[in-house]
């Protein structure tokens, strides 16, 4: 059966809308429609997709995040390659998902100045950050699972998660892959809104705690 695209009215901020046996033709036909004009966030798993348009709470906390963890890498001097909401698929496993914001780290030497990503022969991102303020009908982290991400941080309810992948599938970690032994459930704390507060005046405030912890 052929199947077509036609214009619709944009989802609300907030809403998602979720179809069902949508082929993997159809998937990447819409990531080409949308590749240049403001899209709703879109997930595949195995035939269902899931499209959500995001709140401006939702942009802020990753926007915040994506900040944070580029000024703990500076701080204990590691390289990162920073592709924030890139859209992650691979046929073979029928599924596809942006992140909220990601990061090679461990990896970021063997992709720095590659422009075109190809997970057939490259690596996943090291990190993943995936901020949760509504709910999916798609389980992000078995997408995440089957894309071998090795690190999976969850923002939700003001409390960060870390989750590492394993032969058993991913396990809650006190610790991270990427930073070791670095505090960095400790996060959270920085990104509370603060209506005293700048969000420069955060990331300062963030910085001095990041060099009191080294």
């Amino acid at each position: 059966m052929t199947q077509t695209l036609t214009p619709a009215t944009p989802p609300f901020e907030g809403s998602h809308l979720v179809l069902y046996d949508v082929s993997w033709e159809m998937y990447e036909q819409l990531l080409e429609v949308f590749a240049e004009r403001p899209t709703p966030r879109m997930a595949y798993y195995k035939g269902t997709l899931e499209l959500m348009k995001p709140l401006p709470e939702h942009e802020r906390y990753g926007w915040t995040f994506g900040r944070l963890v580029t000024i703990l890498s500076e701080e204990l001097q590691l390289e990162i390659l920073g592709l924030k909401s890139t859209t992650w698929r691979s046929r073979s496993k029928a599924v596809g998902k942006e992140a909220d914001e990601c990061f090679y780290i461990q990896n970021e030497a063997i992709m720095r100045g590659k422009i075109k990503i190809d997970l057939k022969v490259d690596p996943p991102p090291d990190l993943a950050i995936e901020i949760d303020v509504t709910n999916s009908s798609i389980d992000k982290m078995a997408v995440y699972a089957e894309l071998k991400v090795p690190e999976v941080w969850r923002f939700a309810d003001g409390q960060l998660t870390i989750y590492i992948q394993t032969d058993a599938g991913y396990i809650e970690s006190e610790t991270s892959l990427a930073f070791g032994s670095f505090p960095v459930k400790e996060l959270a704390q920085f990104i509370h809104l603060d209506s005293q507060k700048g969000e420069n005046a955060r990331m300062r405030e963030f910085r001095a705690w990041v060099r009191s912890q080294t």
